[in-house]
């Protein structure tokens, strides 16, 4: 049977923040069987949607732009596609973008970005602090991944780091790199005071955009 690639990206917000990756990927999946598109599915004795999810999503952490990759047994236009399945879902999570692929690919991501609001703290300070990273060579911090903690050099992976204090708000571009992926949380880590986050935003970013 003929398989059609389709990737999509998706925002989501509000009330769906605080949902686990694992529940969320269920939601979107039953959305999408309900949409009634020629969805393709594996082999096997519990034949699922062939559907890939891009990294997973923290719980408490809003997202611009997320990633999935779908396949169909039937072309159809990618407007179509993210009509049908927006009509599944709430607002607080809709579909953005779509696009055909001829055959299937990796979904890598290059780099995200956060947006980090903070509570009101010490603005000149975190300037300060922001100033002495960008001008040091390495910069190690410790991080847990899983059961292990390693030492991680932030200098290797922040692109750009700037304080918007008209906002309270902490904006940073931080490069994937070999899998080491560092998140929002971690960034606080070159602040001698580390500001309250009261809300926190990322952008998946690909060669899609």
């Amino acid at each position: 049977m003929d398989k059609f690639y389709y990737r999509l990206s998706y925002y989501k917000k509000g009330k769906l923040t605080y949902i686990g990756f694992l529940d969320l990927a269920k939601f979107i999946i039953r959305s999408l069987r309900r949409t009634g598109l020629p969805v393709a599915y594996s082999q096997g004795f519990n034949p699922q949607p062939l559907v890939s999810f891009s990294l997973p999503i923290p719980v408490g952490v809003e997202s611009k732009r997320e990633w999935i990759d779908i396949a169909l047994t039937e072309n159809v236009e990618e407007k179509l596609i993210i009509e049908k399945w927006n009509k599944e879902l709430p607002d607080d999570l809709k579909f953005i973008s779509c696009r055909f692929m001829k055959v299937p690919k990796t979904l890598d991501i290059n780099f995200i970005k956060y947006e980090l609001t903070f509570f009101h703290v010490d603005i000149l300070g975190l300037k300060r602090d922001i100033e002495n990273f960008e001008i040091s060579d390495k910069f190690y911090i410790l991080v847990r991944r899983g059961d292990k903690i390693k030492y991680l050099d932030m200098k290797g992976l922040v692109q750009k780091i700037e304080l918007k204090d008209s906002d309270n708000i902490i904006e940073a571009l931080v490069k994937v790199n070999n899998g080491n992926i560092l998140r929002g949380e971690e960034i606080l880590e070159i602040f001698t005071v580390k500001p309250i986050i009261k809300r926190h935003v990322r952008e998946l970013i690909t060669d899609e955009i």
